[in-house]
């Protein structure tokens, strides 16, 4: 339940039950409101009326509304803590990702402290230099595959137990975005680790060439760990036969039209768009900007790691 300051009404009846020398706990169960919500009222405005204290209601109010008026600045006034949120927003990181990860970049440093609800009220007051520049992420939509069964193929089920638990790394979910042009073929191959959630994002000329898939497979196995390939029915991903005979590892799909099965990948993609937008034509991205996409995610702090980024976290979890 969202905490509410007390009306003037409440504080009336406060003040007449104060008189009637009845206990905190009992005021708070005729306001229906938490006792150390009394407490503090009554600390906050309680004076002295010669030998006898009084709570005066209205006098209360005037005080609460002139408080609220108050702009607060605080943490606003720490240099050093708003330089390193501003260059942590400027590298795409979230509010609630700089909060945390503040935590461990200065554990030492009560100062270096700031909630993630203090960042948004600075950008939407525009304290931050550059705000303009920042943008906040939205979630990314999802859509089904459209694309018929496969036959003989690996399902979900048939996936051991270090695969479902995040065990280990080397278990990677595959997908693609494509071009919002329909006469573009170019697009982005997108690899997500489920333990470490390390990505590889891939610019293909031909997103739907099973033939480029498999030379991007070939080339991941020899330069990460892998023990497995999780993706969608596409017709990208018909190279499966190819993968299991010439690379040794197992692909499995998961059922048509339920992208949630690879929800590593899917977070992923949304993520990505944030440097893609949907109606990106990406015959005019270059690697470059792929590669630095690429850099900045694996180097952004999850919340499902613990506030590690997924290149601390692929570089610590034994292979």
């Amino acid at each position: 339940m969202s905490y509410h300051h007390l009306t003037l009404n409440e504080r009336k009846k406060l003040s007449l039950l104060w008189r009637e020398k009845e206990s905190i706990r009992q005021i708070a169960k005729v306001l229906k409101r938490s006792p150390s919500t009394i407490c503090r009222e009554l600390k906050r405005n309680i004076s002295h009326d010669r030998d006898r204290l009084v709570y005066r209601p209205v006098s209360a109010n005037r005080k609460y509304q002139r408080r609220k008026r108050q702009e607060r600045k605080g943490k606003y006034q720490n240099v050093r803590l708003c330089e390193y949120v501003q260059e942590k927003l400027l590298l795409t990181w979230s509010p609630e990702q700089v909060s945390n990860r503040v935590r461990q970049d200065y554990p030492a440093e009560p100062l270096m402290r700031i909630s993630h609800t203090t960042i948004y009220r600075w950008l939407h007051k525009e304290r931050l230099a550059q705000s303009a520049s920042i943008h906040l992420r939205h979630e990314g939509r999802q859509h089904g595959e459209r694309c018929g069964k496969l036959l003989g193929i690996r399902t979900l089920k048939q996936r051991g137990r270090e695969i479902w638990g995040r065990e280990r790394i080397g278990d990677w979910e595959l997908d693609t975005i494509i071009s919002s042009s329909k006469q573009s073929q170019a697009g982005i191959l997108t690899m997500c680790d489920r333990k470490s959630r390390f990505c590889i994002l891939v610019l293909l000329e031909r997103c739907h060439s099973q033939s480029h898939v498999f030379r991007v497979l070939s080339s991941v196995v020899s330069s990460f760990p892998c023990h497995s390939f999780t993706a969608d029915q596409g017709t990208e991903f018909r190279c499966y036969a190819k993968v299991e005979n010439e690379l040794g590892l197992p692909m499995y799909f998961c059922s048509p039209s339920s992208p949630w099965q690879k929800g590593s990948v899917e977070n992923l993609n949304g993520l990505v768009r944030e440097f893609f937008p949907k109606g990106t034509n990406f015959v005019d991205v270059s690697p470059k900007q792929v590669a630095h996409a690429m850099f900045l995610l694996n180097n952004r702090p999850r919340k499902c790691l613990n506030w590690l980024t997924p290149a601390e976290a692929i570089a610590a979890a034994p292979f």
